[in-house]
């Protein structure tokens, strides 16, 4: 692979559609652009894939046929070949992500030689955060009693013994300080918590400048924790870090919510913590996905479980897309989009 200057684009984009591909289906083009498009300075530059163009067999072809210097992409979009990306004179210089993910899109060695690459990023913080909070209020408040309940007899109901409680005023562990983080700070303040936080190499002064008190360890975060937020990024060293000794910490009934990566837990260790009763589980994300009816999560009494839906909702897919658009016009304006995806937020990625 051999990524040269970006070229000269006074003449502007090439009218043929073979600069600007969008190599994506028809329905994520209607959940992600079509509302966009009408507005959009590109609409008449951007060359839109067959879908049987996303063919396995056909792709690498495709991609020497078009020979894209920008390409538009999304969860259908096959991986970008390191092959063709290595070939003499690859057009290739940046890849507009719409949606999460990019490890199993892009090789390491296209960011490592310079090439660009973005996502819906930090975008998405504020609705991942979002669900964060439900997913901690439905426990406290034991949504997974309430149809059991409904179901009893009216003279068989006792208010008292679906066990409801309150997030105002309790002790909140947040094991992260990223964007997720620092976007579910102001949906919890108006409750009057304590905020503590931990999150290896985050200095404490960072903490501090947001009003969080730091944790000395992981395992003091979870042990001054009523609720602790789990979305601390995957690396080498925080994989399975969250330890059974680690889980253990976690006050009796406090509510252990994940809406980072499952890998950071070990899931046997929290199974087990889930089946004990001890502490109430509520979670978007375990290590083996997607989940299945026969995934032991599912025999957990009380357990509170998304899955893996965290991220934007459904109405939230046009500003995904508008910023997936947004930063190619900031590419081909000055060459630098939003956000870009680091060689460490690629690594940290799963």
């Amino acid at each position: 692979m051999n990524l040269v200057e970006k070229p000269s684009r006074s003449g502007g984009p090439s009218h043929t559609g073979t600069r600007i591909v969008a190599a994506i289906t028809a329905r994520e083009r209607t959940m992600f652009l079509e509302s966009s498009l009408a507005r959009s300075p590109l609409t008449s530059e951007i060359y839109f894939a067959e879908e049987t163009a996303l063919q396995p067999e056909r792709w690498t072809a495709q991609l020497a046929a078009w020979r894209p210097e920008v390409l538009i992409t999304a969860w259908s979009t096959p991986p970008i070949p390191e092959s063709w990306l290595s070939q003499p004179g690859c057009p290739l210089r940046y890849v507009s992500h719409i949606v999460g993910s990019v490890r199993q899109l892009v090789p390491r060695a296209f960011i490592e030689q310079g090439g660009l690459v973005t996502n819906w990023g930090e975008h998405i913080s504020g609705q991942v955060a979002e669900h964060g909070l439900l997913l901690a209020l439905a426990a406290l408040r034991n949504q997974s009693a309430w149809g059991p309940y409904i179901a009893r007899p009216i003279s068989d109901r006792h208010i008292t013994d679906i066990g409801t409680r309150s997030l105002f005023g309790l002790r909140i562990g947040l094991h992260g300080f990223g964007s997720v983080a620092r976007a579910l700070l102001p949906l919890l303040r108006p409750f009057g918590v304590t905020l503590t936080a931990y999150s290896a190499g985050v200095p404490d002064v960072v903490l501090l400048a947001h009003g969080v008190k730091p944790a000395a360890s992981l395992n003091g975060l979870f042990a001054e924790s009523d609720v602790l937020f789990e979305c601390e990024s995957l690396t080498p060293s925080t994989r399975q870090s969250v330890t059974g000794s680690v889980l253990a910490e976690l006050p009796d009934h406090a509510i252990f919510v994940n809406i980072g990566r499952g890998a950071v837990v070990d899931d046997d260790a929290l199974v087990r913590e889930g089946l004990s009763g001890r502490i109430r589980l509520a979670l978007d994300v375990v290590t083996v996905e997607p989940l299945t009816p026969d995934s032991p999560f599912m025999r957990i009494p009380g357990i509170v479980i998304s899955p893996h839906i965290a991220g934007p909702t459904f109405d939230r897919y046009a500003s995904c897309g508008s910023h997936a658009l947004a930063n190619v016009t900031r590419y081909l304006t000055d060459g630098k989009p939003t956000g870009a995806i680091s060689l460490a937020s690629y690594d940290r990625a799963t």
